[in-house]
């Protein structure tokens, strides 16, 4: 009898054990797996922050193609959305879905208000998006995340980055910073250098006024001075020849710079497109998605 009673406590324990091996201490679930639908969005996830002795989390939604199969390796592109939008930009304002379908990769938007991707806060700082900076919280917390939660993002060579204006701006700074994260960036007109938009309320709130501040906003988080970082990273950038979200010189430069480190060494890569259409915003860039990601799909492994 006590050798049954035995067994049975063991099976019990066993039984629990398998149940509960998917919750973390703090009742955070680890496995989506049963959520997960392919061809469907998986949206409100949360992601948990932890930064310098605070707790706070963020939102993020993926889109998992018709083909997913959980488990299996897939090519996984973060989309930065324009500035003070949220996660579903992408879905609601372009054919994301269907293009990701096409080249079997995997789709996250996370939901960054108006951050700028900033790696630090400063004295100055009048906004901020979370208690960690935003660039911060996508090389480090999210890639964490995705990894952990999803076996996504778990090579460089597979995951890429791209944004639209401000979201174009954190792709590619993002990818400066964590190049080792990030195998392709691409950028929907962006800015690539704050420190020539001296009067722009925007990046003031982060880095304080200008006056007061020009040599942090020369050197700090400035994706054309920080060029050389690119490394081994393909760079795709596309801007509107008139009335895009900002001036057109901020993609030529950019392009040029890059331009210069791939003559010296094929290390560098980068692809420059101009478009003919004068506008701001998706009316205009959506046509871009299919490029971005046929250049993502050739760049990724």
């Amino acid at each position: 009898m006590a050798c049954k009673v035995r067994s049975f406590l063991i099976l019990l324990v066993a039984i629990i054990f398998f149940d509960l091996s998917w919750i973390n201490l703090s009742g955070e679930s680890l496995s989506y797996k049963e959520l997960i639908q392919p061809g469907k969005w998986l949206k409100n996830i949360s992601v948990p922050i932890d930064y310098e002795g605070e707790s706070s989390s963020a939102k993020i939604q993926i889109y998992f193609p018709k083909d997913y199969e959980f488990g299996k390796y897939y090519r996984t592109v973060i989309a930065l959305h324009q500035y003070g939008e949220r996660e579903n930009d992408w879905e609601t304002s372009t054919s994301i879905a269907s293009i990701a379908n096409k080249y079997n990769m995997v789709i996250v938007c996370p939901s960054m208000g108006r951050s700028l991707y900033e790696t630090k806060y400063y004295p100055e700082t009048s906004y901020k998006w979370n208690i960690i900076p935003g660039g911060k919280f996508i090389g480090e917390t999210l890639i964490a995340f995705l990894q952990n939660n999803f076996r996504l993002a778990t090579k460089r060579e597979g995951t890429g980055i791209m944004g639209v204006a401000v979201g174009a701006h954190g792709a590619i700074l993002v990818a400066t910073n964590y190049s080792n994260k990030f195998g392709a960036a691409a950028g929907i007109s962006g800015f690539y250098d704050h420190s020539t938009m001296q009067n722009s309320r925007m990046v003031e709130s982060i880095y304080g006024p200008y006056k007061k501040n020009s040599q942090r906003w020369e050197d700090e988080d400035n994706p054309l001075k920080m060029a050389e970082n690119l490394k081994n990273v393909k760079v795709y950038i596309y801007h509107g020849i008139k009335g895009d979200a900002f001036n057109i010189m901020q993609s030529q430069l950019m392009a040029i710079r890059l331009k210069q480190l791939e003559k010296k060494d094929p290390s560098y890569s980068v692809i420059y497109r101009e478009g003919k259409t004068n506008g701001y915003g998706w009316l205009y860039w959506r046509a871009q998605v299919e490029p971005v990601m046929e250049f993502m799909d050739s760049s990724l492994k």
